[in-house]
């Protein structure tokens, strides 16, 4: 477990947008909205963002600001690939709500598609953690944030969370996977690898369609060739995986086997 100090002397995590997906793609006006997080999720740091954490960011930086150096829409945490440019950035009653619009390059092109085609439909954020609470189970308080939580059945088999009150956004970004979890893909921490199989059979067969249609570069092509065989890696050792080692590949992102499985997607910039 990190403390708060840890979690403060990180330059630049990421979290994924906890399973909240694209709101809308107009490919006439090559708009894409959605949410780049979601408030009062128990994610797989035991952190909870709170409503308001990220209103500070948005109004230094944020679309609407005067700032230099405003945040930005990326793709996989990689800052020197934009597709497009943010039209808006707020935080709503579900989360913190994004439009951009995609720029008419290559690179925005390929993106703008991908969404269409449900390739990509899940965010993440890089940022900065700034005012941070710890509540355990032992709290007086403990009940009440528990009131508030969404998943609130996952945050009580942890017995503590963190609140994040604040933090400092550097980007959003479009990603395959989730950072935390493998949402919407992989489902929640607790599927199991039958579920897991299903999945990422799903997802390959988007991307062979894609390669298919023959409609993105032929750098985005390669890429998808790369996914398509490292997704047929992980269902192999998924399938050849022992009885224990399965009982281990479910329990809350602690243990190693799902840390060997993220450490796989991050190879291939699902990240």
């Amino acid at each position: 477990m990190k403390t708060i100090e840890q979690k403060k002397a990180m330059q630049f995590p990421v979290k994924s947008g906890c399973g909240l997906q694209v709101k809308d793609v107009d490919l006439t006006k090559r708009i894409v909205t959605g949410y780049f997080n979601a408030f009062n999720y128990f994610d797989s740091d035991a952190d909870v963002i709170l409503p308001g954490a990220f209103k500070k960011s948005i109004a230094e930086r944020g679309p609407d600001s005067q700032a230099t150096a405003k945040i930005k829409h990326a793709l996989f945490h990689d800052l020197t690939r934009l597709p497009g440019k943010l039209l808006k950035l707020n935080e709503d009653s579900l989360g913190l709500y994004f439009e951009t619009k995609m720029s008419n390059t290559t690179e925005g092109n390929d993106t703008l598609i991908n969404y269409q085609e449900k390739i990509y439909d899940n965010h993440s954020i890089g940022f900065r953690y700034l005012d941070v609470e710890m509540v355990d189970s032992k709290s007086e308080r403990w009940k009440a944030v528990l009131s508030s939580v969404i998943n609130r059945d996952e945050a009580e088999k942890n017995e503590y969370l963190f609140l994040i009150k604040e933090l400092k956004l550097w980007e959003g970004s479009t990603v395959a996977f989730g950072a935390n979890q493998l949402t919407p893909y992989l489902g929640s921490k607790s599927m199991n690898p039958e579920g897991v199989k299903i999945k990422l059979f799903e997802r390959m067969e988007l991307l062979e369609k894609q390669l298919k249609s023959g409609n993105q570069s032929d750098d985005t092509m390669s890429d998808f060739e790369i996914q398509i065989i490292q997704i047929k890696q992980m269902i192999n050792e998924i399938i050849e995986m022992k009885p224990d080692d399965k009982s281990t590949f479910v329990e809350a992102g602690r243990k190693e086997a799902e840390f060997d499985f993220t450490n796989k997607l991050q190879t291939i910039k699902f990240f």
